[in-house]
């Protein structure tokens, strides 16, 4: 009987509310709180590698365009899961708008790209230990 009390017990760690991605960017978004106390969002943003599933938090310059489209991306879907007020929802939504006008279709120009050494250059920061380097496997 005490293990099937240990299973209803709330989880340590909270789900994830959802995951969302742009080109090779990805971010797990959590929504922390209950409507009496108010609701936090949160997320983070990883890199992850297509041919080999590896997972960094490096970046490299070609992916400054991605985190625009993941930042429009995070805002679109954080304004319509509904626990915002009025205002935050609205900001979200002009901030979509904005980022969307300041794209011009950058974003979706770049996500087949790649610099020539970018696969290389995202297994050598791992090789090399750095500290920012160290990556989990898909």
């Amino acid at each position: 009987m005490k293990a099937n009390s240990k299973r209803t017990q709330e989880p340590c760690c909270p789900k994830p509310m959802m995951l969302v991605g742009a080109g090779p960017l990805t971010s797990t978004i959590w929504k922390l709180g209950n409507a009496e106390s108010g609701w936090r969002y949160r997320f983070n943003m990883v890199r992850q590698s297509i041919p080999n599933g590896c997972i960094t938090d490096l970046f490299q310059p070609i992916d400054l365009a991605q985190f625009v489209k993941l930042i429009q991306v995070l805002a679109v879907e954080i304004a319509n899961d509904g626990c915002l007020t009025h205002g935050e929802r609205l900001m979200l939504r002009s901030l979509t708008r904005q980022l969307d006008e300041i794209l011009g279709g950058t974003a979706d120009k770049t996500e087949g790209e790649t610099t020539p050494n970018t696969r290389k250059n995202s297994l050598d920061d791992h090789k090399k230990g750095t500290p920012h380097g160290q990556a989990t496997h898909t």
